[in-house]
């Protein structure tokens, strides 16, 4: 320990030597050797029965501090610090610095700030964390004074109760909410001789968010569980556990697939994301491509990092497999990251750091990543850090709502609040589109591919399958850009939807779709839902080119099929500007098909202009869904045969 070294040696630091009473010397000398036989209690005796001689012994209060120090006992630590350096703020300098650690972790910040000023003045020797805490004491002595909204709400006794709740986890619907709890005594009340973490589950209604419940086995085991994520979908969990048969190292990283409404046993996820270091925390983003998590594995920057695995491919029976491990080297430190959460929009990270500019112990920050690398983290700000551990936040796909784990007054321990985000920290707005997809004639549930396409440079920025037993899919849809949605399966009509999210968005209106395949037969239609035309033009847009190569692969597919593609308007203008516009859109997509090697044979253009609508024309999206562009399938071709 500093002190002792320095305080209880014989060339000490304090007062001169020639200025002591010999007999307090011998006496302050006795206390050391009692401290080196390990008997603390005596050595403070014997250094407070120095002190009732003569409180001005700068020494033996700074001795004093020392052995609390040893002993954690902050607050006696303190009262001696002050008193030595009251009394010589010459000699030991250090004295200010380790008083200003203590005010700093008090959230004493402006104390802090003046004696670690002073302990510069002073000191030839300066400790190589004193800058570092001095910049975190400015920046938690600015927070203070610059507090942000923060207005907690406990989400109640349906989750919250006499144990411990924390790790609070959603979907993208927010409607679907997964917890740790500890569970520390039996049925009974009983105390547990080892407590249990267990994961719960509570739905949002109307009506508010139901009881939770245990998730069961085969996901809660006797042994713990905890610090989980779910998908946006809900289908996937990742979960850390400890010390088990099939682990790596102390913790790894689990996942579990939903399938049929049921829960699957637990995997692990394997190396390269399991090490035989600690692996734990993960949160996986809304598309699934990536997985963050804390680790202390080896090549990392400090204690604790934040790491990314990639999504390198998607077993035949729907399993994710994640490779290409990398340390997110912008926002780790010598210290400790952790508690990663990774926005719906793939971009916004939120985790807890003991080591940027803070309030003390961890604080959350927020760090963005524009395309080039992610931003020097922003501490969230004061009161949603304290000089306490802040950690576990999460945001809801809107980015209005944080959710996170606290143990301010509630039911019992920590509890889970939730509160409105500061609008300077919310990351950008993101939809979803939730579906159910059926067969049009009978109505059963069907899983085909489901893909999110970015039109602008077609590629696939999403996909999934629904859910078997209810046909129910959710995908993210991060806004800026402009979506096309496509399902292809075998025995149906290819099915499309759009989705323009580059100028305008709406949050609380998330796209719900009921999605009748049709089967492949005489008179099924579909809409061509990615086909864009210039106004009132029939040249077709670019971002038309995936829709319309999707049409050219299913008529390859199918070449016994003729087929009718047919143009519609809304009802602005003449009819007869309309109908002709009609045809030579209409015209424009067979031209495109010919081209791309598609038998004129097969191909019927006819437009319809405005007689046949399918929504009303009072309103604007009404309209929208008018101008539309449809296949029909018309008859089987009886030379193809």
């Amino acid at each position: 320990m500093l002190f002792f070294a320095l305080c209880f040696s014989v060339q000490g630091v304090g007062q001169s030597q020639k200025n002591v009473d010999p007999r307090l010397q011998r006496e302050f000398n006795e206390a050391k050797q009692l401290f080196q036989q390990g008997k603390s209690n005596e050595a403070i005796n014997k250094l407070q029965h120095v002190l009732r001689l003569d409180e001005h012994f700068a020494l033996a209060h700074f001795a004093l501090a020392d052995i609390y120090h040893w002993k954690k006992k902050s607050e006696q630590e303190e009262i001696h610090l002050k008193a030595g350096l009251k009394t010589d703020s010459l000699s030991y300098p250090q004295g200010f610095y380790f008083l200003a650690s203590l005010q700093y972790k008090k959230g004493v910040y402006d104390s802090a700030v003046v004696n670690l000023k002073r302990y510069f003045r002073l000191s030839p020797k300066k400790e190589n964390d004193a800058k570092h805490l001095l910049k975190a004491a400015e920046f938690a002595s600015y927070a203070i004074k610059h507090s942000v909204p923060f207005h907690p709400e406990n989400l109640g006794p349906n989750i919250n109760t006499k144990e411990n709740e924390y790790w609070p986890s959603l979907n993208a619907e927010a409607n679907q909410l997964v917890f740790t709890r500890l569970i520390t005594v039996d049925s009974t009340g009983r105390p547990l001789r080892f407590p249990q973490e267990d994961f719960y589950s509570s739905h949002l209604d109307s009506t508010g968010w139901s009881v939770a419940r245990a998730l069961g086995p085969p996901v809660n085991t006797p042994d713990n569980e905890g610090a989980q994520c779910i998908s946006a979908s809900g289908n996937l969990l990742f979960f850390t556990a400890c010390n088990r048969k099939d682990g790596y190292g102390s913790c790894d990283i689990y996942f579990t697939m939903k399938r049929n409404g049921k829960w699957m046993k637990p995997l692990n996820l394997m190396a390269p994301v399991n090490t035989k270091g600690w692996e734990s925390q993960p949160s996986v983003t809304a598309d699934g491509r990536y997985l963050y998590f804390a680790s202390n594995r080896k090549g990392g920057k400090g204690k604790m990092d934040i790491w990314r695995a990639e999504r390198t491919s998607i077993t035949p029976s729907g399993l994710p497999v994640y490779g290409k491990v990398t340390n997110v080297e912008a926002v780790n430190t010598p210290g400790n990251e952790s508690s990663p959460f990774i926005h719906a929009d793939g971009k916004t990270l939120y985790f807890a750091s003991d080591y940027w500019p803070g309030l003390g112990g961890n604080d959350l920050f927020v760090s963005r990543n524009g395309g080039d690398g992610f931003s020097v983290p922003e501490n969230l700000g004061y009161p949603i850090n304290t000089n306490e551990d802040d950690e576990g936040l999460i945001v809801d796909v809107t980015g209005e709502n944080a959710y996170f784990a606290s143990n301010r007054e509630g039911y019992g321990g920590k509890d889970i609040f939730h509160f409105v985000l500061p609008e300077a920290l919310r990351p950008d707005a993101v939809s979803y589109a939730a579906g159910k997809v059926f067969d049009a004639e009978t109505s059963q549930p069907l899983s085909p591919m489901v893909q999110i396409i970015n039109l602008k440079n077609d590629s696939v920025f999403e996909e999934t399958r629904p859910d078997a037993l209810n046909g129910k899919f959710l995908l993210c849809l991060p806004a800026g850009e402009n979506y096309g949605l496509n399902i292809e399966t075998p025995g149906y009509l290819f099915y499309s939807e759009h989705f323009d999210l580059r100028d305008s968005y709406e949050k609380s209106k998330p796209y719900q779709l009921a999605i009748a395949l049709q089967p492949i037969k005489a008179g099924s239609v579909t809409t061509l839902r990615n086909v864009f035309f210039d106004t009132d033009s029939a040249t077709l847009k670019p971002e038309s080119f995936p829709q319309l190569n999707q049409v050219v692969a299913f008529m390859k597919k199918n070449p016994e099929w003729i087929v009718e593609i047919s143009g519609h308007t809304d009802n602005t203008g003449t009819k007869a500007h309309n109908l002709e516009l009609s045809k030579q859109r209409a015209k424009s997509v067979v031209s495109f098909l010919e081209e791309k090697g598609i038998s004129a044979q097969r191909l019927v253009a006819k437009g319809y202009g405005a007689t046949q609508p399918v929504a009303s024309n009072t309103t604007a999206d009404g309209r929208a869904r008018n101008r539309r562009t449809e296949f029909r399938l018309l008859k089987k071709n009886e030379d193809n045969r």
